[in-house]
């Protein structure tokens, strides 16, 4: 498990889904979450389902994340949410590549800023986890993810 320094040490305790044996439905978060953390998930993933060419899979990811929606582009890492207990967070992975690239746009949110700086490396790639106390923080990380999808999209 990727350790983040930013969340609180009990924070995936509080993963909605638990049960490895029960895959949820890819919308069943809008109806099990309260109605602002609901509105959140959904704004996330429509968002991000939205870019051409993601592919959306609920998946299991062993016993800290449990259940999480994975986002892909041609077989290559975007983002997940993470529907928690009482609310919505969501990870995204950079390369070092894609971490410069970054640095070089104007204006990045200060949620994903703080993210990148707080991200932790493993395998090669940094792990930056955003939680989503508002649709401002929503829209950010659907921007970042937005961003990435554009830099996997470039002809290299």
């Amino acid at each position: 498990m990727i350790p983040f320094e930013n969340q609180p040490p009990t924070y995936w305790a509080t993963t909605l889904y638990k049960d490895p044996r029960r895959r949820p439905k890819a919308d069943a978060p809008i109806r099990d979450l309260p109605q602002r953390a609901a509105q959140r998930f959904k704004r996330a993933r429509e968002g991000i389902c939205a870019l051409k060419h993601v592919t959306e899979q609920v998946v299991f990811m062993g016993t800290t994340w449990k259940w999480v929606w994975m986002y892909e582009v041609a077989g290559r890492k975007l983002g997940y949410l993470h529907p928690m207990e009482l609310s919505v967070s969501g990870t995204f992975v950079l390369t070092e590549f894609e971490e410069r690239e970054l640095a070089l746009s104007d204006g990045l949110p200060k949620p994903i800023r703080g993210a990148i700086r707080d991200g932790a490396i493993a395998s090669g790639v940094r792990w930056c986890w955003v939680q989503f106390p508002d649709l401002d923080a929503v829209d950010a990380f659907v921007e970042i993810v937005r961003l990435k999808h554009m830099l996997l999209a470039r002809p290299e």
